[in-house]
């Protein structure tokens, strides 16, 4: 007497996996990119955020310097030569 063994595949229980596997495989996507999109949303804010910070620095660095500039404006201000050790420098190199 031999002993056989006979594989028997069950055509409802293979397409019950298969399917089974489908849905399962389809929720774990679902999951994953979810979490990929919040992070993504995550980071989007907080880049925001920086530009935000980054524009306001630089708008009050504008505002500071042309108030700067307007003080020099109004204040005046005598040019001054001096014609003394700098001339005779000049004069001793060449």
């Amino acid at each position: 007497m031999s002993v056989t063994f006979d594989v028997v595949i069950n055509p409802v229980i293979l397409l019950g996996a298969v399917i089974a596997g489908g849905v399962f495989g389809y929720l774990i996507f679902k999951i994953s990119l979810n979490k990929s999109k919040t992070r993504i949303q995550q980071l989007e804010k907080e880049l925001m955020t920086c530009n935000e910070e980054t524009l306001e620095a630089q708008r009050a660095y504008v505002l500071l310097e042309s108030k700067l500039k307007d003080q020099q404006e109004t204040i005046p201000v005598i040019p001054l030569k001096i014609n003394g050790k700098e001339s005779s420098k000049e004069k001793a190199s060449k």
